[in-house]
């Protein structure tokens, strides 16, 4: 996209940029929303039927004079990723692009370390796959400003956080999925294991910075019932009692194993086992004394996910799709020895359609070094605000407070499938399992299958 600096505006952002040093106390981030269709079996084999999926992404300003971009803030990503003006790929020229040489305070970095470039050194790249295809970029270091003021303009005001980070910038990117997003990268929230270096992770960065950036290294997610007239939202510097039902006495925190959950790279709490119709399951029984399952916070993935016999497991206690469905108890250790129970009712994991229905559970095999590891995603992170706490290392949770006012849903819609092979090359959608990272994008198959079906749907 074509970008248009005058002179006056660039003085002004940059005279805006140099006096944006305070520490902000609490700064709250409106998030808009993707929604498309996950189109997956279901429950009883009849057909297929789709699921809604959302990304959350919100606007970012980089480099000085600054730079605006739409980044997916998530959980479950551990890097902040921008694509480049050195990307050519398609993918890239339909999104905001990042310039280094436009920016006065873009410094190129060698290494995941974070070594600074310096002239005649050789710089490592990195490239990661997903199931629809992958990206290479090369490392840079920039400031990166946030605002609550969501005004069209590139200034950076008195109250907006600004912080230095090192990030990913693309530099090849495969046209599947990411032409179709309409945002352009990923802010990676998770933990100092899935980041490129110590440096790339910006949680780190937030609790390193020591109160000059925000008062807390504490964050937090307000994600809009997809039926309600409100607008989702991510708070940085702590968090807001008025989205949770009671308010503050309205939040349980839960524990967070520092080293675990640093080293695998996602914010873990624990769980002591899954309650269908009131019985347990058993979910968690080991050998262990006070046996527990791991569970990652991710606000990434739309879908709950979890090793495959034991979603497998909840699903026949579930049963079939005859009413009422039961509603599923999620019991986790909360801080002082105590638990919450996080409760999914048949509105939150269920879709019916007649006698068929389909459910927001997915098995998975996750790699090794994470184990058997279930991941709690937008399924139930919609429904309960969530806190994530890098100072004390803890996860607060309490039912989110959402409007009674019904606003109809806006789903994204993909171009046709005609059009798309008649204003493009052709590009093949192959699956590189061996390398694939573990994303909630979703593989070559299930991605004709959605856009099929939103396809259909449209016609």
């Amino acid at each position: 996209m074509l970008r248009c600096w005058c002179m006056a505006l660039v003085a002004l952002d940059r005279a805006s940029i140099d006096g944006a040093d305070a520490v902000t106390e609490l700064l709250t981030l409106p998030l808009q929303e993707y929604v498309s269709l996950f189109d997956r079996p279901t429950h009883e084999g009849k057909g297929r039927m789709p699921l809604h999926v959302t990304e959350y992404y919100g606007k970012v300003l980089m480099g000085d004079p600054p730079q605006e971009f739409g980044l997916v803030f998530d959980t479950g990503s551990g890097n902040i990723v921008l694509p480049t003006i050195k990307c050519g790929d398609e993918a890239c020229e339909d999104h905001h692009r990042f310039s280094s040489s436009a920016s006065h305070s873009a410094i190129q970095v060698a290494l995941e370390d974070g070594t600074v470039l310096a002239p005649g050194d050789e710089r490592d790249t990195t490239t990661i796959t997903y199931g629809t295809g992958k990206l290479t970029g090369e490392y840079i270091r920039d400031r990166m400003c946030l605002r609550s003021d969501q005004a069209n303009d590139r200034i950076v005001r008195p109250g907006d956080m600004c912080i230095q980070v090192d990030f990913l910038g693309v530099t090849q990117e495969s046209r599947f999925p990411f032409s179709e997003l309409p945002f352009d990268g990923i802010f990676g929230l998770g933990l100092g294991g899935l980041s490129a270096g110590p440096s790339f992770n910006f949680v780190s960065r937030l609790v390193a910075s020591n109160e000059s950036v925000v008062r807390k290294p504490v964050f937090a997610f307000f994600l809009r019932n997809l039926n309600a007239d409100e607008d989702s939202e991510i708070t940085f510097g702590g968090y807001k009692p008025d989205r949770v039902t009671g308010g503050d006495s309205g939040l349980t925190w839960l524990p967070v194993p520092k080293d675990e959950a640093d080293e695998k790279g996602y914010w873990i709490v624990t769980m002591r086992d899954i309650y269908v119709r009131g019985v347990p399951l058993g979910i968690c029984n080991d050998s262990n004394s006070h046996p527990r399952c791991q569970v990652a916070m991710d606000t990434g993935t739309a879908l709950m996910m979890g090793p495959r016999h034991s979603v497998n497991q909840l699903l026949r206690a579930v049963g079939g799709c005859s009413q009422p469905i039961p509603s599923i108890r999620f019991e986790l250790d909360a801080v002082g020895g105590g638990t919450f129970s996080l409760v999914l009712d048949q509105e939150d994991f269920a879709e019916v359609q007649g006698t068929d229905c389909a459910f927001a559970f997915q098995p998975v095999d996750l790699p090794p070094n994470l184990g058997s590891m279930w991941v709690l995603g937008q399924t139930a992170l919609r429904k309960y605000y969530s806190v994530y706490d890098a100072e004390r290392w803890q996860v607060g949770i309490g039912l989110a407070r959402h409007t009674e006012t019904s606003r109809e849903s806006a789903l994204s819609q993909f171009q046709s499938s005609q059009s798309m092979q008649t204003t493009h090359a052709l590009e093949v959608c192959e699956d590189d399992n061996n390398n694939m990272v573990w994303s909630h994008l979703p593989g070559c198959k299930r991605f004709f299958r959605l856009l099929h079906a939103l396809l259909t749907l449209s016609a």
